[in-house]
């Protein structure tokens, strides 16, 4: 059981570090002169505490599941990793005053922070 508690001290921990991250991503979004290299490494920061997030979660759920049922997480899929790429973009470009024409270079961004923080994780 000793385990299982630390397990979910891990996840509560990983989820408060990630809810302060997402205060961050938010209060920067807000100021309409926000500097983009510290958005960007703020949004870095973010899906690096996400990243932990999901797997301190899915740490505390097998601790949670009869011992038959124990399986490894598989990898983020194209689709998950799709999906964040999208909704950092899409910060991104909120952020910049929604401009026209730059979805390409939004989405590079976005990629270039997923990247970053799997990198780091």
């Amino acid at each position: 059981m000793k385990r299982a508690q630390q397990a979910e001290l891990a996840y509560r921990k990983a989820f408060e570090e990630f809810s302060e991250r997402v205060q961050q991503v938010q209060a920067l979004t807000a100021l309409r002169s926000a500097d983009p290299r510290q958005l960007d490494a703020a949004l870095v920061e973010l899906e690096k505490a996400h990243v932990l997030y999901i797997a301190r979660r899915d740490e505390w759920v097998q601790h949670l599941l009869p011992s038959g049922d124990q399986r490894p997480r598989p990898a983020r899929s194209q689709h998950e990793h799709d999906d964040c790429v999208r909704a950092i973009a899409e910060v991104l470009w909120e952020s910049a005053g929604r401009p026209e024409g730059t979805s390409l270079e939004d989405w590079r961004r976005a990629e270039e922070i997923v990247r970053q923080a799997a990198t780091a994780a």
